[in-house]
Order: C-alpha cells, then structure tokens, then sequence
C-alpha cells in the first residue's frame, strides 16, 4: 500500500482524515465550498472531473464487459 493510497481520504484544505471518499466529498462541500461534480448516471459525487472521469470511463467497461458476457 503506497503512500498515496493511505492519504486517499484526506482533505487538501485542512489534512482532516475521513472513513469514506462520500464523507470527504461532503466536508470539501460543505467547509471549504469546494465546486463538487456529478455523475449524470448514477449521482455520484467526485472532488475532481477527472476523478468523475475516471468513474465514467470504468462504468462503460464494466457495463461493456456484461453485455459481452451474456448468453
């Protein structure tokens, strides 16, 4: 486990620690008025467009790989 890995939940601003990557979205929200993207497809929320990127990016593999996968 690298280094970026365990500070993957910590807030840039304050260097508070969370749990979650959902309650780290949530305190850059709400204490810093952080500007927070959406996915249009599942709602989930991401501090950084590339990170909502990403997201979208697997998803359509995931969903992809599925449907090739069906009998």
């Amino acid at each position: 486990m690298g280094l970026l890995h365990r500070e993957k939940n910590e807030c840039e601003d304050c260097h508070t620690r969370f749990s979650s990557y959902e309650e780290l979205v949530r305190h850059a929200r709400d204490a810093h008025k952080h500007h927070i993207t959406k996915c249009s497809e599942c709602g989930k929320l991401f501090l950084h467009e590339k990170d909502r990127l990403h997201h979208v990016k697997e998803e359509r593999e995931r969903k992809a790989d599925i449907r090739r996968h069906k009998f």
